[in-house]
C-alpha cells in the first residue's frame, strides 16, 4: 500500500477476502446479542439514556464496582481521549510498540510524551526498568499500559503491575491500564488491575466490548475509575448521548454470555498455539503472545504481496519501536488460518524460498 495505517480494519479501500488485521473474535457477535442491537435499532425513535444507568449497573454487578465510578463511551478510544482532555497531564509516559490513540490524545492537549521502549530481545515484556522510569521521571503526571499490550500480545507481570501501581500511588501519577484484550487471554481477570484501585485511587482501568463480542461497528467501551470525581470529570469531557441505544442495548446481553465468552477463548488461545508453531515451520520469527494475536517478522513487502491474494495483516512499522517486516495478525479459524497458510507458503515458493530467512 501507498499509505500506512494508523489501524487495522480499514478493509473500504481494498478487496478483501479475509482480515487479519484486527484482533477481533472470528466467532463472530453472539446471537443474543445481535437481537438486543436489533431491538435497540427499533427503539432508536428516542434518544438513548444519557447516563447509561442500565448498562453502568449491568457492569456494576458484574465486576462489583460502583456504578457511580463507570464511565460507557464510544468505543475505548473515545475514553481515551476523555481522559486526556479531562485531567490535562502536562507529561506523560507510554510504552512503545504500543496502541496510538494514547500518544494521540495526549499530543492533542499539549501534554509533553515520553516514551519507554520494551525490546524484542526481552519477548516485548515491561520490566522493573519500567517502574524505575515511572518512579524517576520527572514532572511525570500519566503514564498508560496495555495490558496485554497491542501489538506485541505480553501481559505485564503480575509484579510489574503492581510496582507500578504503588509507584504512581506514591507520586500521585494517574495510571491508565488498557485491559480491552484481557478476557481473550488465559489469565483472564485474575490478571486484571481492577484489584489494585483500592490502593490506587489514580488508578484507571479500560475495557472494551469490541474483541470478545465481536462489535466493533457498534462502539462500546468502559473506564472504572478509582474515585466517584475522577469518573465524573471525563464523563463531562464526552458528548451528551455518546453511547447509541443499540450499543447500550447489546453491551447489557453480552454481559450475560459469560459461556459464548469462555468457549470463544479458550478455542482461539488453542489455536494460537497452533499458528504460531506452523508459521515458525515456515521461517517466520514468531514472538511468544498471551492473547489471540501474534507479532511476527518476514519480508518487508510481505502485506502487499498478501493483498494479492485478498488476506490483509497489520503493518508493525506503524508501531513506533517497531520496524519494516514486522507484522501483526489476529488469530483466526482453523479454515481462516489455513488460507493464510497457504498464501505465505506460495509467496515463499514464487521467491524459491522454503523458509523465510532474514
Amino acid at each position: 500500500m501507498d499509505e500506512m495505517e494508523d489501524h487495522g480494519g480499514n478493509i473500504y479501500d481494498k478487496d478483501i477476502r479475509i482480515d487479519f488485521s484486527v484482533n477481533v473474535n472470528p466467532f463472530g457477535m453472539p446471537e443474543a446479542v445481535k437481537r438486543a442491537a436489533v431491538r435497540g435499532v427499533e427503539e432508536s425513535f428516542r434518544y438513548p439514556d444519557p447516563r447509561q444507568r442500565e448498562l453502568r449497573q449491568a457492569l456494576s454487578d458484574a465486576f462489583c464496582i460502583p456504578a457511580e465510578r463507570i464511565v460507557a463511551g464510544s468505543g475505548a478510544a473515545e475514553l481515551i481521549w476523555g481522559i486526556t482532555a479531562a485531567l490535562q497531564p502536562g507529561k506523560a509516559l507510554v510504552c512503545a510498540p504500543s496502541f496510538g490513540e494514547y500518544e494521540g490524545a495526549l499530543l492533542a492537549r499539549g501534554c509533553q510524551v515520553e516514551r519507554f521502549y520494551l525490546r524484542g530481545e526481552n519477548d516485548w515484556l515491561a520490566t522493573r526498568e519500567l517502574v524505575r522510569r515511572a518512579g524517576e521521571e520527572p514532572g511525570l503526571e500519566m503514564l498508560f499500559l496495555c495490558h496485554p499490550n497491542n501489538p506485541t500480545g505480553r501481559l505485564a507481570p503480575a509484579e510489574i503491575l503492581k510496582g507500578l501501581a504503588h509507584v504512581c500511588h506514591e507520586r500521585k501519577i494517574t495510571l491508565v491500564v488498557d485491559e480491552c484484550f484481557l478476557d481473550l487471554t488465559r489469565e483472564g481477570e485474575a490478571a486484571s488491575a481492577l484489584a489494585l484501585q483500592g490502593d490506587c485511587p489514580e488508578l484507571l482501568v479500560l475495557r472494551a466490548f469490541t474483541k470478545m463480542y465481536a462489535m466493533p461497528g457498534l462502539r462500546l467501551g468502559w473506564l472504572a475509575a478509582g474515585g466517584e470525581e475522577t469518573a465524573e470529570s471525563i464523563r463531562r469531557m464526552l458528548p451528551p448521548w455518546n453511547v447509541s441505544w443499540p450499543a447500550q442495548m447489546a453491551g447489557c446481553a453480552a454481559l450475560e454470555e459469560q459461556e459464548f465468552a469462555r468457549k470463544s477463548a479458550d478455542l482461539l488461545l488453542e489455536e494460537r498455539e497452533w499458528l504460531s508453531g506452523q508459521l515458525r515451520k515456515l521461517g517466520f520469527r514468531v514472538w511468544p503472545s498471551d492473547t489471540t494475536f501474534l507479532l511476527f517478522e518476514g519480508p518487508e513487502d510481505l502485506q502487499e504481496a498478501c493483498l494479492k491474494e485478498g488476506i490483509y495483516i497489520r503493518d508493525g512499522a506503524s508501531f513506533p519501536g517497531l520496524w519494516a517486516g514486522t507484522w501483526r495478525i489476529g488469530v483466526r479459524t482453523r479454515e481462516e488460518n489455513l488460507v493464510l497458510l497457504e498464501v505465505l507458503r506460495e509467496i515463499m515458493k514464487e521467491r524459491k524460498m522454503d523458509r523465510w530467512q532474514k
